[in-house]
């Protein structure tokens, strides 16, 4: 047998195997501006069924992406300057990833998220316990400190990610997308 060939049983076990970490692990090309977002269904922490970007087909909103309690208040940063600057306009919806916080403390974790929330915002956050991996693939996520936040156009197309924690460059590059985006659908309505 040369050293480069397999023995029988060894790829038999590798044909078995190999499917299987495949299908364990989903791969996400990353979210760039003009995608469509992915559908995104769940509760709401109040029970209600929301889904993305059905919710947001008639005008611009922002998702933000939270996968530590480090970036639920980055996320909470980002949430309270929209809801005072846009506070009709603009829907902002907030994804809490917990897939990788262990069963035997959801619970726990879950009533601390809406003890800190008031009920408005509640009805627009879903909290999640799958797909962490995918979501930060799609989301290129490489630092959970911080929340990853997105701009979507009416009909659920990206046109703006951050790029970093909350501060007010930042911010006002989100602030400068939603007003082209208000306008564009103005635009629109007028036609």
């Amino acid at each position: 047998m040369s050293r480069y060939s397999i023995p029988f049983p060894r790829l038999g076990v590798l044909l078995i195997i190999t499917p299987l970490i495949c299908v364990a692990q989903p791969i996400a090309t990353p979210l760039h501006s003009g995608d469509m977002f992915p559908q995104f269904t769940g509760k709401t922490l109040t029970g209600k069924p929301l889904e993305l970007p059905a919710v947001a087909a008639v005008k611009p909103a922002v998702v933000i992406f939270s996968f530590t309690r480090r970036a639920g208040k980055d996320a909470q940063l980002w949430s309270e300057r929209i809801a005072k600057d846009f506070p009709r306009d603009v829907p902002c919806y907030t994804m809490i990833m917990l897939e990788s916080v262990p069963t035997l403390f959801r619970g726990m974790v879950v009533s601390g998220i809406r003890s800190d929330m008031p009920p408005a915002v509640q009805d627009r956050t879903i909290v999640s316990y799958r797909d962490e991996e995918l979501w930060k693939q799609r989301l290129a996520a490489t630092d959970d400190s911080h929340a990853y936040v997105l701009l979507l156009g009416s009909h659920g197309h990206m046109h703006w990610r951050n790029s970093g924690t909350f501060n007010d460059a930042e911010y006002t590059k989100l602030k400068s997308g939603i007003q082209e985006q208000i306008k564009v659908i103005s635009q629109h309505r007028v036609q």
